[in-house]
């Protein structure tokens, strides 16, 4: 008879409760807990087979535990987490909670996620970690653009922080002031290299991936977001529709109804949000330079309703083209040769970087900052020796 375990994964513990409907009431559920660790989980594959159904809430490593456990198993499920709340009952315990998940495997019901494969889920890693550290460069350079301009010292909006730093030496700043900016723009420089390095990484993961050398077909698509958009979406017949898609994204309307009041408000934004942000910057790109429909699209509508709007629309479009193109295999119709040529052209340009394993990376991030440190270090005694 099939038995199904609920797991509840925490950070240093696990509590797992076995369901056993064949059992008598009373009988029919075992709690245990095991420690969150590689021996602890090879235990338990050792207790399973083919009647074992295991359900766990996607959590930080989720998807690997799925890798650990799926051979050995029946059947393994990835529960979202979001839809599990909605159907919980308030009550908010390990117990509960794995119980839960084991009765819900055992009458069908969990509200499952789609699992990504190994090399979609490195992409997705990449891309977002790429994406936290680009943020906080331009928060850095964004910092040290608002302290120079306290001093009346306009910054161009974009500008290369090296080139800041060479401007800087003849520029009247107090020295604490002037301290602050050039440790703020050399970070800002280590975080810009460490950018280039990941988005030379992800080049190098999805250079032979024909879905991503299919969507830079599309005008206004780089490397970035053909690779979001085919990271992100995975297997395109996991969607049932448009509309399913435009709602992983968040650009599907927000709904406010009730009775007879239905009403239509801003994109909902509950979506991947990595996906929708690289959509609406190709959209821009897009809306200028496309010729095709996509383009004739935007311009049709931003007559009617305004850029902004035209804009989102034009994302949403975007997106639902893409899909397409996944599903059918087909490249964007209005393409244009010389510009596609292009973009695989620096694909492989950024292909034959030096490989940036783990190692090397760490490397190259410990040699930057030590370079800014002992620059700034420098500087400084130069300083306080001149005053001296």
């Amino acid at each position: 008879m099939p038995r199904y375990i609920g797991l509840d994964v925490h950070k240093r513990y696990v509590h797992a409760c076995e369901f056993r409907p064949d059992r008598p009431e009373g009988q029919q559920e075992r709690h245990f807990r095991f420690p969150n660790t590689p021996e602890a989980w090879t235990a338990l594959v050792a207790e399973l087979d083919r009647e074992a159904v295991v359900a766990l809430e996607v959590t930080g490593n989720a998807f690997e535990i799925y890798d650990t456990l799926a051979p050995h198993a029946g059947k393994v499920l990835v529960a979202n987490a979001v839809e599990l709340k909605r159907l919980g009952s308030g009550r908010h315990t390990d117990r509960v909670d794995a119980a839960r998940l084991a009765k819900m495997a055992a009458l069908g019901i969990v509200p499952t996620v789609w699992v990504p494969p190994q090399p979609l889920r490195q992409v997705r890693r990449l891309l977002k970690t790429r994406e936290r550290l680009d943020s906080q460069r331009r928060a850095l350079l964004n910092q040290a653009r608002a302290a120079l301009n306290r001093h009346g010292i306009a910054v161009p909006r974009g500008a290369d922080p090296a080139v800041l730093l060479e401007r800087m030496e003849g520029v009247p700043l107090p020295p604490g002031e002037r301290l602050a900016v050039q440790v703020t723009l050399e970070a800002a420089q280590v975080l810009e290299a460490q950018v280039e390095v990941l988005t030379a990484e992800i080049a190098r993961q999805v250079a032979e991936v024909p879905e991503v050398q299919r969507l830079l077909t599309i005008t206004g698509v780089g490397l970035l977001t053909a690779a979001t958009i085919w990271a992100k979406l995975g297997d395109p017949g996991r969607f049932r529709g448009p509309k399913q898609v435009a709602r992983y994204a968040g650009l599907d309307p927000s709904v406010d109804q009730s009775g007879e009041r239905d009403r239509r408000g801003r994109i909902s934004r509950h979506g991947d949000r990595l996906l929708r942000q690289g959509l609406i910057e190709a959209a821009w790109s897009l809306a200028r330079h496309d010729k095709g429909e996509l383009g004739r699209f935007y311009r049709r509508l931003a007559a009617k309703k305004g850029a902004k709007k035209a804009l989102v629309a034009l994302a949403r479009k975007l997106l639902i083209v893409a899909w397409r193109m996944l599903q059918t295999g087909e490249p964007y119709r209005a393409q244009k040769p010389a510009t596609v040529q292009r973009k695989l052209v620096g694909l492989q340009r950024l292909v034959r970087r030096r490989p940036a394993d783990g190692e090397v990376i760490r490397r190259a991030m410990l040699r930057s900052w030590a370079e800014a440190v002992q620059g700034t270090a420098l500087r400084s005694g130069e300083k306080l020796h001149r005053a001296s």
